[in-house]
């Protein structure tokens, strides 16, 4: 190759590179300059100067959200809307960052807006940004790229770089700040729950829990009991840790929806609500119905409050306590009752009967029962406070470990009754069942528990230690 070749070579490769280059820069107009520029201010004003943004996106839609401000501070509303039907914190995003909004000049006097995407031709983002004054500014947004994103205000020449984010904020769709919380409201379901009723379960069956009430139990007795109670399908203690990770937990994050379905729907089959498995919630701000329906293919599932007007799509996994067990959630605890609660326990085994009285020691008005204050009698011979202690310890710890499938009757051949300070009773009596194992009836019903055999030797022995 002769030396003029290669200058040749090496100047077409010179023109090409600095080809390149240059509609590098085209592609990316002012880059250089941009990211030098300063902000300038396009919007600034105090969140209580703002009275309307009015928002056109590019595919033609629009609304407009508005605000209001008192003495009890600023409310935000969408209009034409319900209130309940539009998030205000989410309209208060919106609010707030258009209340400041800077970007980078680049180009002073554009000749050729539609390089940015902000010719009158061109699809493009407005805001109408307006003051209690009535003055207002108008925001028109272009294209983005890795920079940023386009604008000019009030149609000038001037053309700036927004950051994307901040334009991301600004032009959310309509639907974006719509309330997803089901029930119009967050509540907090392990703080406020006073009852709730499953109508039907996937199996059919009807569960009502409540909360219990302790506003009369000193705290050793509300201690000796979970939070709630089941009513049905019979009456029992809740486990509430089982409760709180299962149900509660569940359920909770399903009156979140992850988006709307469908508003005034004119046919609920569609989603199966027309005839759904309905749960309804008293809080102590809250009472109400939702009403769930249909699974879909990807994982949601139709959810919509009882009298709404909206089916929003929730996340199925969250409601797939409807097809647990109801028995997961309770309590194991065969017995739980606290000792300042009860006046007599009476033990029948072998043909032997043995009691044991209780005395409950007053306390000053102004001091808590306290356990230790009991003193007991067993047949008639004092009781230690460590042997009453074990004694009562090993009754109130009788937990069964399985459900029998068909509970039958049978002899007892242990039988641990309670009379309590009312005059009530409970009871537990034993039977033998499989290998190291008894059955339990619990107050005279079946033989419903399978329990260790430890937990009736444990009664036993410290009833022996009492004597």
């Amino acid at each position: 190759m002769t030396k003029n070749t290669r200058r040749l070579l090496s100047g077409m490769i010179a023109v090409a590179v600095l080809g390149g280059a240059y509609a590098a820069l085209l592609l990316h107009p002012k880059e250089e300059e941009t990211n030098s520029t300063p902000f300038e201010e396009l919007v600034s004003m105090d969140t209580d100067d703002l009275a309307s943004v009015q928002v056109t996106l590019r595919d033609g839609s629009s609304f407009t959200m508005a605000t209001s401000s008192d003495d009890s501070g600023t409310t935000y509303t969408m209009s034409g809307a319900a209130e309940n039907d539009y998030s205000e914190s989410l309209m208060q995003g919106l609010m707030n960052a258009a209340c400041g909004i800077s970007a980078r000049l680049v180009e002073e006097d554009c000749a050729d807006p539609g390089k940015y995407g902000l010719s009158a031709e061109d699809d493009t983002d407005t805001l109408v940004i307006t003051g209690t004054d009535g003055t207002a500014v108008t925001l028109t947004i272009g294209l983005s790229n890795d920079l940023g994103t386009y604008c000019s205000a009030d149609g000038g020449t001037a053309v700036y770089l927004l950051d994307s984010d901040t334009a991301e904020t600004l032009t959310q769709a309509q639907s974006y700040y719509r309330n997803l919380t089901v029930l119009g409201g967050y509540y907090s379901l392990s703080d406020e729950l006073k009852s709730l009723t499953i109508d039907h379960m996937d199996d059919g069956t009807v569960v009502t829990l409540s909360a219990r009430d302790i506003s009369g139990m000193d705290d050793d007795t509300a201690k000796a009991y979970s939070q709630y109670i089941f009513t049905a399908p019979m009456s029992c203690d809740a486990d509430d840790s089982e409760l709180s990770t299962g149900l509660l937990s569940g359920l909770q994050s399903g009156l979140t929806a992850q988006s709307i379905a469908e508003d005034n729907p004119s046919d609920l089959s569609q989603y199966g609500l027309d005839d759904p498995i309905r749960i309804a919630i008293a809080a102590s701000s809250l009472d109400a119905a939702i009403l769930v329906g249909d699974e879909t293919d990807d994982g949601g599932i139709y959810v919509m409050k009882e009298g709404g007007k909206t089916v929003y799509l929730c996340t199925a996994s969250d409601y797939s306590f409807l097809e647990e067990d109801w028995n997961d959630w309770r309590s194991t605890n065969l017995m739980p009752c606290a000792l300042s609660e009860v006046d007599k326990i009476t033990v029948t085994e072998g043909g032997e009967t043995h009691t044991i009285d209780i005395t409950h020691v007053e306390s000053d008005e102004n001091e808590e029962q306290d356990e230790d204050d009991n003193t007991a009698t067993l047949d008639g011979e004092d009781m230690t406070d460590d042997a009453l202690e074990q004694f009562f310890l090993a009754i109130t710890s009788v937990n069964y470990t399985r459900l029998v499938d068909d509970p039958q009757d049978a002899e007892a051949s242990a039988t641990v009754t309670l009379t309590m300070n009312d005059g009530s009773t409970r009871s537990l009596a034993f039977t033998k069942g499989g290998s190291r194992e008894y059955l339990v009836s619990v107050n005279g019903g079946a033989y419903a528990y399978g329990v260790p055999q430890d937990d009736l030797t444990s009664i036993l022995n410290a009833l022996t230690t009492g004597a």
